[in-house]
């Protein structure tokens, strides 16, 4: 997997060689990165379920100010660490391990908001109505911050609940993009 564009455009990430981590292809990094436009310039951005991290660095190489990673895998985190060195992006992020359920529901007063999440859990994923909850409930997203949540294809949610509005949808192949605005 390579940075697609921005300042670390080419640079190779290293990817877990387990199935457990189903890297964003760059077709869809592509269209999430094209529909957020010149956004990400000085963004606050967590990457959840961040896997190898491509997400969140191809956020920083656009101009993101900050990316926290968050990652339940301890393995796939340090992989993250090592990519982040790879691309001299280290000093603009921190990769923390932990449950993203946990994270989010103690978040709100610890650190200021973010202005994107970045939200790509795995397809087999069942937590959805959950995440949204959270995302909304707690004061993790700046006003009128925005969600993008990766899933399959296949899988439909719900409306959102108070405190985050739906805005619209992309489908690139088996995989949609959801993106959401903080109200």
């Amino acid at each position: 997997m390579r940075v697609i564009a921005g300042t670390r455009k080419g640079h190779l990430l290293l990817t877990p060689a387990s199935r457990q981590v189903r890297p964003t292809s760059s077709r869809v990094r592509t269209v999430l990165f094209d529909v957020l436009g010149r956004g990400m310039a000085g963004a606050r951005v967590l990457d959840v379920f961040a896997g190898a991290g491509g997400l969140g660095i191809e956020a920083l190489s656009r101009g993101a100010a900050w990316v926290d990673f968050l990652e339940k895998n301890r393995q796939h985190a340090r992989l993250i660490q090592t990519n982040l060195h790879k691309t001299h992006l280290e000093d603009h992020a921190r990769v923390m391990v932990d449950d993203a359920f946990l994270f989010l529901a103690r978040r709100a007063d610890e650190r200021p908001p973010y202005d994107l999440i970045l939200a790509d859990p795995p397809y087999d994923f069942s937590g959805y109505d959950r995440l949204l909850q959270l995302i909304a409930a707690n004061p993790i997203l700046t006003p009128a911050g925005l969600l993008v949540l990766e899933t399959s294809s296949r899988i439909n949610l719900p409306a959102p609940p108070p405190g985050l509005q739906f805005l619209s949808e992309r489908r690139i192949g088996e995989t949609k993009l959801l993106f959401y605005r903080r109200e």
